[in-house]
């Protein structure tokens, strides 16, 4: 619900007029921008392609890598490639990475590339999109993708065959970005951060008290642990 109005309303108090979009209402100032506009696309490496003697081995991500919201680095398979596609399909830190697609829920899923590993391509069923930093910061752009209004666009365009959907990079430069300025970008990637930060700590303690709940329940349910019914319950 935050994220839903930071990026359409803007910071609280910042913005009294507004105006009607494709993706709703948003602050009179933002521009709208496509997102070839204001970014670079790059398609990834497909495997199978023939590569020449001067080939070696270079991590990939797959769809598998990119999460919504993280990479999971957990198992990353290498490619033989050449020196001129390490430079032609190699990941830069700040790269925002969108997947192709898969299960209506891989559609448009994605995070901020970090330079985790170094150097690292990725196949062509994930995008890696490069924004101009002096008017989008990746962090912003990839709020966006998240958002119910990107979910939701990437869902409306994605083809749909035998329970499998996708989106293709015609799709992806067209996917319409509002703009505020990067002050504003910064402000609002801070507001999301803090609550992401906060759900996290909250998820970890829930997970304590579950696991707490649980050896009680084993430990009551095996006799090793007993407790005397209170006297108004005998």
């Amino acid at each position: 619900a935050m994220m839903q109005e930071l990026l359409t309303r803007g910071m609280p108090g910042r913005h009294t007029r507004f105006k009607q979009t494709e993706l709703g209402e948003i602050p009179e100032s933002w521009e709208m921008r496509r997102l070839d506009d204001v970014a670079f696309v790059q398609t990834g490496i497909a495997k199978g392609k023939v590569v020449g003697a001067d080939a070696t081995p270079v991590p990939y991500l797959r769809v598998a890598n990119v999460q919504d919201g993280h990479i999971d680095l957990s198992e990353v398979k290498s490619i033989d490639v050449t020196p001129e596609q390490i430079a032609r399909f190699g990941l830069r830190v700040g790269d925002v990475l969108f997947c192709e697609g898969g299960d209506a829920d891989k559609v448009g899923r994605g995070d901020v590339w970090q330079g985790q590993v170094d150097p690292c391509l990725h196949q062509n069923h994930v995008f890696a999109v490069r924004p101009d930093t002096e008017v989008l910061l990746p962090e912003f752009l990839s709020a966006v993708r998240a958002s119910e209004v990107g979910k939701r666009y990437f869902l409306d365009c994605a083809k749909q065959t035998t329970n499998l959907a996708s989106i293709n990079s015609t799709q992806l430069k067209a996917f319409p970005v509002p703009l505020p300025g990067l002050d504003e970008q910064r402000a609002i990637v801070d507001a999301l951060a803090s609550i992401t930060v906060q759900v996290e700590l909250e998820t970890a303690v829930l997970a304590r008290l579950r696991a707490t709940k649980e050896s009680a329940a084993a430990a009551l349910l095996s006799g090793e642990l007993r407790v005397t019914p209170a006297e108004g319950l005998r």
